[in-house]
């Protein structure tokens, strides 16, 4: 009896001498590199729409749509451009429907139909000075929530991986943990 219990201290004792490995965190074997860092807005705010009558640069096209007067350039990601094209000749920009996570656009009769993240939204373009969301389906495109065009930055190299509690709108560089790549 004696010896069978100085065997399993023994065993039991034994076990501290054997070195486990250390738990990794997510940044346990990283290093702090030059990437891209993301910027983040609260989901409520980043899908708000506002229509602003001034002209932004073209920086990622998307499909375009003529009506009436009219040409709606989709900005992948941000909104759609409004380009007065009653004079073909001189066509020129003159608004910003503003549309985080936008990656579609379609119109049929006064209505533009979009995609803001995860959510199906149509907005009402009858009137060029009243621009206005009339209705939004939260959540009619579900993969869209996690997946959208500012998820990742543009360009390669290392990023700070998102968080998932709000939404990306763009991305800045900055120092980051060399957690997450983009070949």
């Amino acid at each position: 009896m004696r010896l069978l219990l100085i065997a399993a201290i023994s065993l039991s004792l034994s076990s501290c001498l054997i070195k486990k490995p250390v738990p990794q965190t997510p940044y346990y074997n990283n290093i702090k590199v030059w990437g891209n860092k993301p910027i983040y807005d609260a989901t409520i705010d980043a899908k708000r729409i506002a229509y602003i009558d001034s002209a932004f640069p073209v920086m990622i096209p998307g499909n375009i749509y003529a009506k009436d007067n009219f040409i709606y350039q989709l900005e992948i990601g941000k909104g759609i451009h409004v380009i007065d094209n009653s004079v073909p000749s001189q066509a020129h920009r003159i608004g910003f429907i503003t549309v985080n996570g936008s990656s579609q656009i379609s119109i049929k009769s006064n209505y533009l139909y979009t995609d803001s993240y995860d959510d199906l939204v149509v907005i009402d373009i009858s009137n060029i000075n009243n621009v206005h969301e009339v209705k939004r389906i939260g959540g009619a495109l579900p993969e869209g929530r996690y997946n959208y065009y500012y998820n990742q930055p543009i360009e390669s190299g290392y990023y700070e991986c998102p968080r998932y509690d709000s939404v990306v709108i763009g991305w800045t560089k900055d120092s980051v943990w060399s957690s997450c790549y983009k070949n």
